[in-house]
């Protein structure tokens, strides 16, 4: 699997905080209601990012992961007691607990490019379809990316 995206104006910093463990407030499903913030407006299209359809043609795909799978991963993390996921079609790790929404459409993140790598502090605009200040290189960084937006802004099952 390709490394998280680097590009000298776009690239993700080191996060040398602890990643945020698995909350109890989280069992049961119980993460989607935790949320503070505004969610159920990510519904992904492919007409919504500019940069979709010629990237998904050249890495032979028709779509990202949907809401469902996401979910299903989140709950299954949560009854695992574990705030990480791995995004799907990736060797990334998404620490879903650092989720923190940014303004209406912003997000950050802590994830790892794999299970040993370090952990990493991102980005997205979930609106525009940029992770890190940019579009994705990869079909890793744009289900990571639109992991990231689905986690944070996205309804639970959708």
């Amino acid at each position: 699997m390709a490394a998280p995206l680097y590009r000298p104006a776009a690239r993700p910093v080191v996060y040398t905080g602890r990643p945020t463990a698995w909350s109890a407030r989280w069992s049961n499903g119980g993460y989607w209601g935790y949320r503070s913030w505004r969610t159920g407006w990510y519904a992904w299209t492919p007409s919504s990012w500019g940069w979709w359809n010629t990237n998904a043609v050249a890495w032979g795909v028709a779509g990202l992961a949907t809401a469902a799978t996401i979910t299903a991963l989140i709950n299954n993390a949560s009854r695992n007691q574990t705030p990480v996921i791995v995004v799907p079609q990736t060797s990334y790790q998404l620490n879903y607990g650092s989720i923190q929404a940014v303004g209406t459409a912003g997000v950050t993140f802590v994830f790892s490019s794999n299970v040993n790598g370090p952990y990493y502090s991102g980005n997205a605009d979930c609106n525009a379809g940029l992770l890190n200040g940019g579009t994705p290189l990869t079909l890793q960084d744009a289900q990571l990316l639109n992991t990231a937006c689905q986690v944070a802004y996205g309804a639970a099952g959708a």
